[in-house]
């Protein structure tokens, strides 16, 4: 009779065990719980990406149109289980375009997919495609025909399609011609645009171009004015015009070439940037003489996260007159902050027609280090009714190659986005930075190889062997 008891007492405490464990799984499934203990943190979520997932409230249909065995299917997975996990409304379907070609195919159309390696965001009726070339940096490598990745560039890309696609109204980017600038239309690698027009696209925005004239002003619904590089001199009226937009809470974006004249600069002078008649030489940090590679970015929203170099062709210096906090308390004077500098021992080149340029002080040359790149803000004042005024801002960069269509490396576009994001009040995005790829190798000398062989070779089997005999004799005693 005992031993029924206890049997009966033995399989009563295995199924509570049991009962037990499925109640810890259940608790577990509806409450997980996740840390990353990895040094580099890779797939960890920015701050800007777990708010916008926490303030999801509508359910997003994500479709992943990779193959298992391309080269970023695995970092995709393990950054979608990230969202998955920071908000129940994001929902996946793996589909992989080579076996489930049925399932494919009826997406396809339902998207207008006319290529694979895709993912595709949908919410109600809106979708938004996100392709492999926005996941991710590519660099080409000695002694290899095919590029390596450098960056993954796939929770900016993610955030970005999510924040679009919540977004009832698509913001409307005009780019300004008439006068030299260059188009987003043109897809000529050294002088066209269309590579950064279809990356604003592909951001949930609308891209214009605009020609101002006595009886056309800049739109009421521009969100932000971009003036890529303009090469003639502008009209005072053309001038007048943006100073008029840019003063009721407009957003511009200046990019100004070296040794060209523009008729901007007495406005500019007016909004606390100065220019020189100069373009910028930095030794240290240049392949090919005229390019210089900024390394250096001062603290600002825009420059936040930067990590790739940013690659100017022949910049030209932009001088901050009126840096933050010269003049506290006054809402309508113009703030500079610089965004880009050189090095220490850069210099401004006066001697535009010397083609052999060497620093000379006594042709006017100076010592670096120079900006590149300045924020302009101003406004930002709260009224008596508690309502805030939204500021002006104005981004003047001395450099329209770097967004070229042949020259978007490194941290080019990365720049340029930040600083239409800035201008646009999507702080959302700005601070996604890219995560570089780091490869880690391990090296061991000659020596080291022959100890690591000793060791598992001889060294554990020994020890196993050792143990294994002590414990035969002490059985034997």
């Amino acid at each position: 009779m005992k031993r029924i008891i206890f049997n009966l007492n033995t399989v009563g405490v295995v199924l509570l065990a049991l009962v037990l464990v499925q109640m810890i799984n259940f608790i577990a499934l509806r409450n997980p719980l996740r840390a990353d203990w990895s040094g580099r943190q890779y797939y960890q979520l920015s701050d800007k990406t777990v708010k916008l997932l926490d303030e999801l409230d509508q359910r997003i249909e994500i479709s992943v149109f990779f193959q298992e065995e391309h080269a970023l299917f695995y970092d995709i997975e393990n950054l979608l289980e990230e969202y998955q996990y920071q908000s129940r409304n994001i929902h996946i379907e793996w589909i992989d375009p080579s076996r489930d070609r049925a399932r494919t195919e009826k997406l396809a159309g339902k998207y207008g997919l006319t290529e694979a390696q895709v993912v595709v965001f949908d919410i109600g009726d809106k979708s938004k495609v996100v392709r492999q070339a926005d996941l991710a940096d590519f660099r080409m490598v000695a002694r290899r025909r095919e590029p390596v990745l450098s960056a993954f560039k796939g929770e900016r890309a993610f955030s970005s399609a999510i924040l679009g696609l919540l977004q009832d109204e698509r913001p409307t980017v005009y780019f300004l011609v008439g006068h030299g600038e260059r188009r987003v239309t043109e897809f000529d690698q050294v002088s066209g645009y269309s590579t950064i027009g279809t990356q604003l696209l592909r951001d949930h925005l609308e891209v214009k171009e605009l020609v101002l004239s006595a009886d056309k002003r800049v739109p009421e619904d521009a969100a932000a004015l971009v003036i890529p590089g303009p090469s003639k001199v502008m009209s005072t009226v053309a001038v007048e015009m943006i100073e008029e937009y840019l003063s009721r809470s407009g957003r511009v974006m200046v990019l100004l070439d070296a040794l060209k004249e523009t008729g901007l600069e007495p406005m500019l002078r007016r909004w606390g940037v100065g220019l020189r008649d100069d373009f910028v030489v930095d030794l240290e940090n240049t392949l090919h003489g005229s390019d210089v590679h900024v390394r250096r970015f001062t603290p600002h929203p825009i420059t936040m996260g930067m990590q790739s170099v940013v690659q100017f062709i022949l910049p030209r210096s932009i001088e901050p007159l009126s840096r933050r906090g010269n003049r506290r308390g006054d809402e309508d004077h113009p703030t500079v902050d610089v965004l880009a500098q050189t090095s220490e021992k850069s210099w401004s080149e006066t001697q535009v027609t010397d083609t052999n340029a060497k620093f000379d002080p006594d042709t006017g040359d100076a010592k670096g280090p120079f900006s590149l790149a300045v924020a302009v803000e101003r406004g930002a004042t709260q009224t008596l009714l508690d309502v805030q005024i939204k500021p002006s801002r104005m981004v003047v960069i001395g450099d329209s190659d770097f967004v070229a269509n042949g020259n978007l490396v490194g941290g080019n576009q990365d720049l340029f986005m930040s600083a239409i994001n800035w201008l646009l009040d999507r702080e959302e995005l700005i601070a996604i930075a890219p995560k570089p790829i780091e490869k880690i190798k391990l090296t061991l000398t000659r020596k080291q190889l022959h100890r690591l062989f000793w060791i598992n070779v001889a060294g554990i089997p020994a020890v196993a062997a050792m143990i294994g005999g002590l414990v035969w004799a002490r059985r034997r005693k």
